[in-house]
């Protein structure tokens, strides 16, 4: 079977968590080239994924004509400026969120992707999330949502200390601006955000079909506590799903009332979390990360340990454990591996495409201004 070929730019942190082994795996994509500056990282991936080409320049990729689409996973303010690179070169692109900081940056690639003809894929992965696939699903068929609560907290005070202050709603909280709008299939009416200290904040939207969401985002919780929660209310009936793993049914007639669904794995990562959650759903969910949380709290503390005992914990804080946050399916294999098949096939991909991009962007900017002025930003 022919495959769609990929090159890659940028092989850092997003590159080798996700991107890097989902290509590897994906049944309808093949990756040929990778690019990075940094020859020593460039070396290792290759070798780790037998990639056939590695180069430092770019442009050597985009000028390949066997390439038929390009991932950008660079630093945020690099990615809107080589999408369109791309597009101007004539190849589809995956690039991670947010495609850019504001949505004038955003427009430039709207027009560039309207011009090439091509696709351009944003990396909101929740679409393909199988329990919000489950989900939308459900709650459509009960008249859709009416009134959604989500949460999303996490170490940001940990892992996201070198970005300034009050900006986690641009490159975080931007993934759930899309995932409203794709639960309600509706552009948002308005926002309301007010903050409690830098990163700690509630947002209120209304949108343009009548759905009310409330938004907690909050970057001072700890490893133990999952990620994110959703909980959506349809016309009688309603839906919780806890960090992709367990979704739960009130209301729905004819219809199970819990499903699980199983985790992300990564070749060089411990896995059996992902065999555990499917079959334990939420409470596999918490127990896992409760133990994550303890043994990362115990191998901080082991100066005094007996030396087997702390080679034992560091070899698992450092490198075999999951990534806590990446160990739940939230689509990403599913989102490349779906745009690899639509260029083979013609279709119309259901990734996110520019537009969604700009419409996230608008919303982190309302946001930001509802909260610097204090009041309601109308869209």
């Amino acid at each position: 079977m022919r495959k769609a070929v990929f090159g890659m730019i940028g092989t850092g942190g997003i590159a080798q968590s996700q991107h890097l082994p989902n290509l590897s795996r994906a049944r309808h994509a093949t990756l040929k080239t990778v690019c990075d500056l940094r020859e020593e990282v460039l070396k290792k991936v290759q070798a780790q994924y037998r990639i056939p080409e590695a180069v430092t320049d770019y442009r050597t990729m985009l000028a390949d004509p066997e390439i038929d689409a390009v991932v950008v996973a660079t630093r945020e303010d690099m990615q809107a400026p080589l999408t369109v690179e791309a597009l101007k070169a004539g190849k589809h692109v995956y690039v991670e969120k947010p495609l850019a900081n504001t949505p004038e940056e955003v427009e430039t690639v709207v027009a560039a992707q309207r011009q090439a003809g091509k696709h351009v894929s944003v990396g909101f992965n929740r679409r393909f999330a199988p329990a919000y696939v489950k989900a939308k699903e459900l709650v459509h068929a009960d008249g859709g949502p009416k009134n959604i609560h989500y949460r999303i907290s996490d170490e940001y005070w940990r892992w996201g200390k070198n970005y300034p202050p009050n900006t986690r709603v641009i490159h975080e909280v931007c993934h759930i601006f899309d995932i409203l709008r794709w639960f309600t299939d509706s552009d948002p009416q308005s926002i309301y955000c007010v903050g409690s200290r830098p990163d700690d904040e509630a947002y209120v939207l209304k949108f343009k079909n009548g759905c009310v969401a409330t938004i907690m985002n909050s970057g001072y919780c700890t490893m133990d506590l999952p990620k994110e929660r959703i909980e959506i209310v349809s016309n009688l009936g309603s839906v919780i799903v806890e960090e992709f793993v367990e979704l739960r049914t009130y209301g729905y007639k004819n219809c199970d009332w819990i499903h699980r669904f199983p985790g992300h794995s990564h070749p060089d990562r411990e896995f059996t979390h992902k065999f555990l959650l499917g079959l334990g759903g939420a409470e596999a969910l918490y127990q896992l990360r409760r133990m994550g949380w303890e043994q990362r709290a115990r191998f901080e503390k082991t100066d005094g340990e007996p030396e087997p005992d702390r080679a034992e914990l560091q070899a698992y804080c450092s490198g075999r454990c999951p990534h806590w946050n990446y160990m739940v399916d939230k689509g990403w294999l599913a989102a490349v591996d779906h745009l690899a098949e639509c260029i083979l096939t013609g279709q119309a991909p259901r990734n996110a495409c520019a537009a969604d991009g700009l419409w996230s962007a608008k919303m982190s900017s309302a946001a930001i201004s509802s909260r610097e002025t204090g009041r309601v930003v109308e869209f």
